[in-house]
């Protein structure tokens, strides 16, 4: 049996230990001293392991690269979103009272020029037919640099004209495409050209997210970077996305920490198997959205090749939607604040009208060339429906049935429960106990759809799949 003792490594520190110092004598105790060099060499080994990170190869030039990527995108972060923020303003107001027929007319014109700009860009830039998802990106761990400044450009305009869809795509896109193209002009290897993809992504988000932890975990959950890198990916998104938000937050001052604020509730047993039936039901949402992207796609397909006419019906049909419910238009963020704060005013009848008209709208421009994100288009669906649930049953609390939905939904569709759980967290502020039930209801969301294999088998019944182009 080894004998534990303590050893002195050569050239530096030592391995305490609790007993004392062995004497002279222990060599010849040992037989032939094998085991005392066995625990060198152990000793040596645990060292080496010690440095292995910043010893491995390429260690400082990935460090270097997603510091200047925190920088470079933090500023480009700001002038997209500024850019968004300000076109938005230029035209878009919510009513004050947001309820049926409350829009403006005229908006329909914004957005069907929109969908004329849209089409026009795209032809323009060379865009492909079907643009690679932001997941499908992650996962590849490649942004086709090609693809970039056309798809920005026309994310720009999508968000700027009222598209149901975020900006998670643009910025998506900046920060990965920088990554990948400064990979392939340098000719660094395949590892670190796709954790530079990665780091990338990650500084675009810092500012967006304001939530260093919350981007690197949503990057590392959807990525899923192989094991030989993946201490070295992890560091890089951390470091990318908190110089992103140093720079970022001073300026613009805005961020998803306590974005939304619910009625505090206590916590109760209770409400864990309440969340149950709230994971459910954001899984049945979820894949009613699915299916309502794979219908709306198919209506569009034969007006694949007619780009302008395609996205200009789609501008058309959103922003007619928009005027009977304005809660449908742009991303969300902003109209789910006054969803949570006058939700009762408007009615279960109403609320339950703009989830299932958000659900049509996020379809439509999924299917008529529109870029951008799904996540927090998704993320207002999960929360409206929450909302809705509490109008409909007063003793669920408010604050539960939101974030546990606000999470779920999207959690049921896309394989990243810790970061959802953590979005939740941080956006509503609700609590560490409260936080439970959500995590259940995610898991059940995801467990029911995607892990069931649902998603999976209505995603193989047609030729292309209906998953939101994530």
């Amino acid at each position: 049996m080894a004998r534990q003792g303590a050893c002195r490594r050569r050239g530096g520190g030592s391995f305490v230990s609790a007993r004392p110092h062995s004497g002279p004598d222990d060599g010849a105790r040992s037989g032939s001293g094998e085991e005392p060099r066995s625990e060198s060499r152990d000793a040596s080994q645990s060292g080496s392991d010690v440095v292995a990170l910043t010893r491995s190869p390429g260690f400082w030039v990935i460090m270097g690269y997603a510091a200047l990527f925190g920088v470079v995108l933090a500023f480009a972060a700001l002038a997209y979103l500024g850019l968004v923020k300000g076109g938005t303003n230029l035209w878009f107001t919510l009513p004050k009272n947001p309820g049926w027929f409350d829009g403006s007319l005229w908006w329909v014109a914004v957005t069907a020029g929109a969908g004329v700009l849209v089409g026009v860009l795209r032809r323009a830039f060379r865009l492909p037919a079907k643009m690679p998802g932001l997941v499908r990106e992650l996962k590849a761990h490649h942004v086709e640099p090609a693809n970039v400044p056309g798809g920005v450009v026309v994310s720009l305009v999508s968000l700027v004209g009222g598209a149901s869809l975020g900006p998670e795509a643009g910025l998506g896109m900046m920060g990965g495409g920088l990554g990948t193209w400064i990979s392939e002009r340098q000719k660094l290897s395949e590892d670190i050209a796709a954790t530079n993809t990665l780091s990338g992504m990650s500084g675009a988000w810092g500012g967006l997210l304001a939530s260093p932890i919350l981007t690197t975990v949503l990057v590392l959950e959807l990525a899923r970077p192989k094991a030989a890198r993946f201490t070295n990916t992890l560091v890089a998104t951390l470091l990318s996305s908190s110089i992103a938000f140093a720079v970022y937050f001073p300026i613009a001052g805005s961020t998803f920490v306590g974005l939304y604020t619910t009625p505090s509730y206590k916590y109760e047993d209770w409400q864990l198997l309440a969340a149950i039936p709230l994971g459910l039901a954001a899984g049945a949402i979820g894949l009613i959205t699915v299916v309502a992207i794979g219908l709306v796609t198919k209506l569009f397909a034969p007006l694949a090749k007619r780009t302008i006419l395609r996205a200009t019906i789609g501008g058309i049909a959103f922003g007619l939607v928009g005027v009977a419910l304005p809660l449908t238009l742009f991303t969300g963020t902003n109209q789910l604040t006054t969803v949570i704060h006058d939700g009762a005013a408007l009615g279960a009848g109403l609320l339950v009208a703009v989830v299932f008209a958000k659900i049509l709208v996020f379809a439509v421009c999924e299917a008529t060339g529109f870029i951008g994100g799904p996540f927090l288009a998704m993320l207002f669906i999960g929360g409206t429906a929450g909302v809705a649930a509490h109008v409909l049953i007063p003793g669920l609390p408010e604050g539960l049935a939101f974030a546990a939905m606000f999470a779920a939904l999207p959690g049921a569709l896309v394989d990243a429960p810790f970061a959802l759980i953590l979005l939740a967290a941080l956006t509503t502020q609700i609590g560490t106990l409260q936080i439970a039930p959500v995590a259940i209801a995610v898991l059940t969301a995801y467990l029911a759809v995607s892990g069931t294999g649902v998603l999976m088998a209505l995603a193989q019944r047609r030729a292309k799949p209906t998953r939101p182009s994530t």
